[in-house]
C-alpha cells in the first residue's frame, strides 16, 4: 500500500489529504494566508505530522500554482503566496520531515492525475485544457507530460485567437475570452449588477438574450483555442477541466464549433481527436499530486 500526504495550494484554500492506493481516505482545508508563506508552511507541517501519527506514509505530494522544476523541488516563480517564490520546497519538507516529497505545477498534476487515473487514461498524447480564473493546462506526448524549456508548455491562455484589437494585446490573450473569470466579468460589466457563472448559463438556458450571446462567445472562444492546439500537438484527446465543464451542453457547443473551424481540406478533426471532460474537479490538485509521487518514484527508479 502506498500513502501519500498530497496538498493541492490554492489562493483562497490549501487543500490536503491521505491518498492511499489512489483513494482519497481522509482530506480537509484551511484558509491560504497570502501574507504569511511561513505560517502556512507550518500549517502543513502540522497535518503532516497528525498523519504520521496514525499511519506509515511514503512520502509527499504538493500541487502548487506558478512555474515549477519538478526535478529540483524548487518553485521558480508565479506562486501566489509571499515566500514560496523561490523557495526548494522540496528540500525543506524532505529536510523536516524524513519524507520523500515531490511538487509539481497545479495545471500539470491536474493533467497527470487525468492521464493515470482519469478520462485520459489509455491515450499516448493528450492535452488537459481547463478553465477558470484564466486558462491553463497540461500536455502529455508519448506517455509523458511535457513541460518545454522553461516549464511554461500548456499555458494555454496566453495564446491569441483574435488579433491584436487593442494597445494592451495582454487583454487579447486566450484566457480573456476563454476563462470563466472573462465570461464572469463580461456580462456584469453589462449587467451592472453582479452574478456568478452558474447564474450565467442558468439566465442563457432560460433564454436571457445577453447571457446566451456571451456564453456562445464562450464556447467560440474554447473552439478556437483546441482548434489551435489541434493543429499544434495533434492530441488522441482533449479533455477540459474547471467546474464550468459540468455545464452539460458545453462539449457539444464546442465540438459543433470546431466542426465549423474546420477547413474543408483538412481531415474532420472530430475523426481523429477525441473531446471530454475532466473526471476529476474539485479533487484534481489532490489526485494529480498523488499520481504525480507515483510517477517520480518511477523516473527515481
Amino acid at each position: 500500500m502506498t500513502s501519500v500526504v498530497c496538498f493541492d495550494i490554492g489562493g483562497t484554500a490549501i487543500k490536503y489529504g491521505l491518498i492511499q492506493d489512489g483513494t482519497i481516505i481522509d482530506q480537509g482545508k484551511f484558509a491560504t494566508d497570502l501574507t504569511n508563506g511561513s505560517l502556512m508552511l507550518s500549517r502543513m507541517g502540522d497535518i503532516i505530522q497528525d498523519y504520521k501519527k496514525a499511519h506509515e506514509l511514503d512520502g509527499i505530494s504538493i500541487s502548487s500554482p506558478g512555474f515549477v522544476d519538478n526535478r529540483s523541488g524548487m518553485i521558480i516563480s508565479g506562486n501566489i503566496i509571499d515566500g514560496f517564490n523561490g523557495l526548494n520546497i522540496r528540500d525543506y519538507f524532505q529536510k523536516h520531515y524524513q519524507l520523500d516529497t515531490a511538487i509539481e505545477n497545479d495545471a500539470n498534476s491536474a493533467t497527470i492525475a487525468e492521464h493515470a487515473l482519469g478520462n485520459g487514461k489509455g491515450y499516448e498524447n493528450m492535452v488537459c485544457m481547463t478553465l477558470g480564473t484564466g486558462v491553463g493546462g497540461g500536455i502529455i506526448i508519448n506517455n509523458k507530460l511535457y513541460t518545454g524549456n522553461a516549464k511554461m508548455a500548456g499555458e494555454f491562455g496566453f495564446m491569441f485567437i483574435n488579433g491584436i484589437q487593442t494597445d494592451r494585446p495582454e487583454d487579447e490573450i486566450l484566457s480573456g475570452y476563454a476563462s470563466t473569470r472573462a465570461l464572469v466579468e463580461s456580462v456584469n460589466k453589462e449587467l451592472e449588477e453582479e452574478i456568478d457563472g452558474i447564474e450565467v448559463f442558468d439566465r442563457a438556458n432560460r433564454g436571457d438574450a445577453l447571457c446566451k450571446q456571451k456564453t456562445s462567445d464562450f464556447f467560440d472562444a474554447i473552439a478556437m483555442g483546441i482548434y489551435n492546439i489541434a493543429y499544434t500537438i495533434n492530441p488522441d484527446i482533449v479533455l477540459i477541466g474547471g467546474a464550468v465543464s459540468m455545464q452539460p451542453q458545453l462539449i457539444d457547443e464546442v465540438k459543433k464549433r470546431i466542426e465549423y473551424l474546420t477547413p474543408s481540406f483538412s481531415l474532420n478533426l472530430l475523426d481523429i481527436m477525441k473531446i471530454d471532460r475532466c473526471k476529476f474537479l474539485n479533487d484534481a490538485g489532490l489526485y494529480g499530486a498523488y499520481a504525480n509521487f507515483i510517477e517520480s518514484r518511477k523516473v527515481e527508479a
